[in-house]
C-alpha cells in the first residue's frame, strides 16, 4: 500500500471521479493532517460528525502512532489492503480514515452503514389468517436478526459470500448446527462460492444460478417472506440463504410436500389440516388435467358421458367454430394475458383490469359464439386450483398446455402418459442430492406424518431426516 498521505487520498479521489456523491473532507492540525472519505445517502452523517470528527479535532494527532481505538470512538474498524479494497470499502458506506503525524502514514476503515428501507410488516406474498405477521425486508442484517429472535441458540450460524464481480452483493448462508446435515452445508456452501455473476439483484439469480447449467421446470429452492416459516425450515434442517437487497430468503433443499404445506397447518387441528393438505393435492392435479380431461373425454368417449351431462355441453358447444382442443387452449392463452395485465400495471389498475377484461371478454366470447360457457367455466376451475399451490403455479402454465395436447392427439393414452411422465419426473427428481418426492420415496414412515398427513404435535418442530 503507498505510504504517502497525499497520493493515497488522491488515487481514491480518482478512483470516484464524477461521483458528486463522494466527500472527502481534510484537516490540518497540531502538526498533523487527517482527511475522512465517505459516500453521502449511504453513510450516517450524525455517526461521522460525532464519533470520527469531533473526536479528531479534539485530539492531538501530531504524536499519534496508529492505534486508531483510542483516536475514534467507533465498534467496528479495519485496516484496508490497498488502494482498490479501500475504495471498495467506501462505495458500499464505510468511511476511509488517512491520517498523517510525526510517526508516519496511517490508515483505517469505519463502519458507518445507514439503513433505508422499509419497515417490518406483514408479507404480501405469503398470507396466513393465523400465527405471527413478520417479514423480512430488503437490509441483509436486519434479516439476520430477525431470525435470531425466533432461534435464540448460538447453533444458528451464518456465513457470508460475497457474489457478483461488478454488484458484490452479500449473500449470508444460515443454518442450525447440529440440525442441518454437515454433508448439505458443504454442498450449498461450496456451490455458493463458486458462483460466477457480474450483478446480483434478488434472491432468484442465486437460484437460478444455483441450478447450473440444467434449469429445472421444478422448483428447487423454498423462498419465502415469513420469519417464523424460514426459522421452521431451519429447525428442520434445511439451510437458508439471504441475499442482501431482496426480502425473499431461500431455503433448500425444497421438497415437493412443501408446495402442498402452509405456515398455518400446524396452527388448526390435525384434521382439519390434513383435509386442506388433501384439497391442494386435489387442487394440484386438477389445474394440470381438467382442461385435458374434459378434452379427450368429449373428443374421444362422449358415449359414456351421461346424456345429461353430454346434452349441456353439446348444446353450449353449438354453432362454435373451434373445436374444443383449441377453444381451451385460445381460454387457457387468453386468462394468461389477462393475468399478466394483473400482475404488471400498477396494483389499483391491475386488479380493475383483470376483474373487468375477465368478465367482459369471457361473456362477450360466449354470447358471440366464439367459445362455449363449458370452455370458460373449465378453464376458469383450473386457473383458480392453480392459485391454491403458488409454489408450482408457473410450472402448471406449461405443463397444463402440453397435457392438453397429449390428450387431443391421444386422447386417455395421452393422459395416461402425462400422468407417468409427471410422476417418473418427481421421482427422479433430486434437490441438492435430496429425493424430490422426500419422505414417500425412498418411504420414511416418520416422515410420513408431515407429509399429506398433519400431526402437528409430533412433528412441530422435529428435525427432518433427509
Amino acid at each position: 500500500m503507498d505510504n504517502s498521505f497525499d497520493n493515497f487520498k488522491n488515487t481514491v479521489t480518482g478512483i470516484f471521479a464524477d461521483c458528486e456523491d463522494f466527500v472527502c473532507r481534510e484537516c490540518v492540525k497540531d502538526g498533523g493532517r487527517f482527511a475522512l472519505m465517505f459516500i453521502k445517502g449511504i453513510t450516517s452523517r450524525d455517526f461521522i460528525s460525532e464519533r470520527l470528527l469531533r473526536p479528531l479535532q479534539h485530539t492531538d494527532i501530531d504524536n499519534f502512532s496508529g492505534d486508531f481505538g483510542s483516536l475514534i470512538e467507533s465498534p467496528n474498524l479495519s485496516t484496508p489492503k490497498d488502494v482498490q479494497s479501500a475504495a471498495q470499502s467506501v462505495a458500499i458506506g464505510e468511511v476511509l480514515l488517512i491520517v498523517e503525524s510525526r510517526n508516519g502514514f496511517f490508515v483505517t476503515l469505519a463502519n458507518a452503514q445507514q439503513t433505508h428501507g422499509r419497515s417490518i410488516d406483514e408479507p404480501s406474498s405469503d398470507v396466513t389468517i393465523r400465527g405471527p405477521k413478520a417479514g423480512f425486508v430488503e437490509d441483509a442484517e436486519i434479516n439476520m436478526a430477525l431470525l435470531r429472535k425466533y432461534i435464540r441458540t448460538p447453533a444458528l450460524k451464518f456465513r457470508r459470500f460475497t457474489v457478483g464481480s461488478v454488484s458484490e452483493t452479500k449473500v449470508i448462508m444460515v443454518y442450525v448446527s447440529g440440525r442441518a446435515e454437515e454433508n448439505l452445508v458443504n454442498e450449498i456452501s461450496k456451490r455458493i462460492s463458486e458462483l460466477k455473476a457480474n450483478v446480483i439483484t434478488d434472491s432468484a439469480n442465486i437460484t437460478m444460478l444455483l441450478e447450473g447449467r440444467r434449469n429445472s421446470v421444478l422448483p428447487t429452492c423454498g423462498s419465502t417472506e415469513k420469519v417464523d416459516k424460514a426459522a421452521s425450515k431451519l429447525m428442520a434442517g434445511r439451510v437458508g440463504i439471504i441475499v442482501d437487497g431482496s426480502p425473499f430468503v431461500l431455503t433448500l433443499p425444497f421438497l415437493f410436500i412443501e408446495g402442498l404445506q402452509a405456515s398455518d397447518d400446524y396452527l388448526h387441528t390435525p384434521y382439519y389440516a390434513t383435509f386442506i393438505r388433501i384439497l391442494r393435492l386435489f387442487a394440484f392435479i386438477s389445474a394440470i388435467f381438467a382442461p385435458a380431461v374434459l378434452c379427450a373425454v368429449v373428443n374421444y368417449y362422449h358415449d359414456d358421458i351421461p346424456a345429461e351431462f353430454y346434452g349441456i355441453i353439446a348444446e353450449s358447444r353449438e354453432n362454435i367454430p373451434l373445436s374444443f382442443f383449441w377453444e381451451i387452449a385460445a381460454i387457457l392463452l387468453l386468462f394468461e394475458l389477462l393475468r399478466e395485465v394483473g400482475v404488471r400495471m400498477p396494483r389499483t389498475v391491475g386488479e380493475a383490469v383483470g376483474i373487468v377484461g375477465s368478465i367482459i371478454l369471457g361473456n362477450t366470447a360466449v354470447e358471440a359464439g366464439i367459445v362455449s360457457s363449458v370452455g370458460v367455466i373449465t378453464v376458469a376451475f383450473s386457473a383458480v386450483c392453480a392459485f391454491i399451490t403458488p409454489a408450482y403455479m408457473y410450472v402448471i402454465v406449461l405443463a397444463r398446455l402440453i397435457v392438453l395436447a397429449l390428450a387431443e392427439l391421444l386422447g386417455i393414452y395421452g393422459l395416461i402418459l402425462s400422468a407417468v411422465l409427471i410422476f417418473l419426473m418427481l421421482c427422479t427428481k433430486r434437490s441438492f442430492s435430496v429425493p424430490y418426492m422426500s419422505p414417500l420415496l425412498p418411504f420414511n414412515k416418520e416422515g410420513m406424518r408431515d407429509f399429506i398427513f398433519c400431526w402437528p404435535k409430533k412433528t412441530l418442530g422435529r428435525k427432518e431426516r433427509l
